[in-house]
């Protein structure tokens, strides 16, 4: 599936706007900050995590333009050392999405493995169909769940967090990114992606 060139109709399809709005700075007081988006302690940054531009992605494993937008954020990781990419796990598709944010959250060294194989994954998840695609990217699924058992309070409190900041920010879906401060409603391809960097780095 991914082998293919993107689509960028497919891409931008199922988007509530395309406006890039105004820096959060100027937002209505009750809108998150840049840093509450961007640098939630709680949430491993993929990428540099030291860099210099961050990309924050609202997303749902389950959510198919996800995973074409994360080929193009992966595109990018390798070509700008200076992005720190951070995964707004928004578990919009019920219980199925829920377990495998937090599973991916309790993958603890491999938590960006865990998201590489998730997002990677073409079928629906279930519980078992989760355990055995962490499994396969070298979680260990037992230690995980355990983790996931005595942390959860913590876990879901990242997830509330992401829900009220995509609450705030009218969301109707995912994806969506935030990019240096402004708000995309939409997937980009690794074009655009670049461009929204360097209008990021001018500011």
């Amino acid at each position: 599936m991914f082998e293919q060139p993107i689509d960028r109709r497919l891409l931008l399809r199922g988007a509530a706007s395309f406006a890039i709005l105004a820096p959060m700075p100027v937002w209505a007081n009750t809108a998150p900050t840049v840093s509450e988006v961007a640098f939630d302690p709680a949430i491993p940054a993929l990428g540099n995590p030291d860099g210099d531009v961050t990309i924050a992605e609202f997303v749902d494993y389950q959510c198919p333009i996800c995973k074409l937008v994360f080929v193009e954020l992966k595109k990018l990781l390798a070509e700008d050392r200076g992005i720190r990419l951070v995964m707004k796990d928004w578990p919009i598709f019920g219980d199925t999405s829920r377990d495998a944010a937090r599973m991916a959250l309790s993958a603890g060294v491999h938590y960006a493995e865990a998201v590489d194989a998730l997002m990677a994954n073409e079928r629906g998840l279930s519980e078992r169909r989760t355990h055995d695609i962490l499994a396969a990217a070298g979680v260990d699924v037992a230690m995980a769940r355990a983790d996931l058992a005595a942390r959860q309070p913590d876990i879901d409190a990242v997830l509330s967090r992401n829900d009220a900041q995509a609450t705030a920010f009218k969301l109707k879906g995912t994806p969506a990114l935030v990019i240096g401060g402004k708000l995309f409603r939409r997937g980009m391809p690794v074009a655009e992606l670049r461009e929204a960097i360097a209008k990021a780095r001018a500011a």
